[in-house]
C-alpha cells in the first residue's frame, strides 16, 4: 500500500526569487495551500539565498544553482509536515536540473526538477534523461520546465503544429521512460 499517495505537489515557474519581498510572497502563498513537495524553476538565486528558503518551513531544500549569475536555478522544496529521508542528491552545475533520492513513509522517491533553457538542444536532455535513467529509483516524480511544446492542445496557442527533432525526441524518450 502507498503511504505517500496523498504528498500535494506543485510544479511552479516562478521566473526569479531575487526580490525579498517576491520571494516572502511566493513562500506565504506556497504554504497557503499546503503544498507537501514544491518544484520551483528560474529561481535565479545564489546558494546563500537558496539556503534562506529553510526558514519558510522547508527544512529539506534542495536546490542547484547557477554558477556565476542570478539566472536559471531550480529548487525541490519538501514541507517540514513530511518525514523526509534524503540519500543522494545530483545537481547540476549550470542551475538547470536537480536529482534527489529519498524516502518517505518507507517508500523510495526520486524527485527530478528540471528547467532547460530555451536555446538547451538535444544533447542536454540526451545527457540528462541517462542520468536519470541510471540514478531513478522507486517511484520517480520528474517535471518542471522543459521550454518545449510536448502537446500542441495543452502547451501552446499557437496554431503551427509541426513538431521540429527536440519535441520528437522528448516525446519518445518520456513516452520509454513512462512519463507520458
Amino acid at each position: 500500500m502507498m503511504q505517500c499517495q496523498g504528498l500535494k505537489l506543485m510544479f511552479l515557474n516562478v521566473n526569479g526569487l531575487g526580490n525579498p519581498i517576491k520571494r516572502a510572497k511566493v513562500v506565504t502563498k506556497l504554504k497557503k495551500v499546503k503544498m507537501h513537495i514544491i518544484f520551483l524553476q528560474e529561481t535565479h538565486l545564489s546558494r546563500q539565498e537558496h539556503e534562506k528558503l529553510k526558514r519558510f518551513g522547508y527544512k529539506n531544500t534542495y536546490y542547484s544553482s547557477h554558477t556565476c549569475s542570478h539566472k536559471r536555478g531550480v529548487a525541490i522544496l519538501i514541507s517540514n509536515s513530511v518525514k523526509f529521508e534524503m540519500f543522494k542528491e545530483i545537481k547540476d552545475k549550470e542551475g538547470r536540473y536537480i536529482i534527489v533520492k529519498g524516502k518517505v513513509d518507507n517508500n523510495i522517491l526520486t524527485l527530478v526538477n528540471i528547467y532547460a533553457p530555451p536555446d538547451s538542444d538535444k544533447h542536454f536532455f540526451k545527457s540528462l534523461f541517462d542520468i536519470i535513467a541510471m540514478e531513478a529509483e522507486g517511484i520517480c516524480i520528474c517535471g518542471g520546465d522543459l521550454n518545449v511544446v510536448l502537446n500542441h492542445r495543452l502547451d501552446t496557442t499557437s496554431k503551427k503544429k509541426n513538431k521540429n527533432q527536440l519535441t520528437k525526441l522528448l516525446t519518445t524518450t518520456c513516452e520509454e521512460f513512462g512519463f507520458l
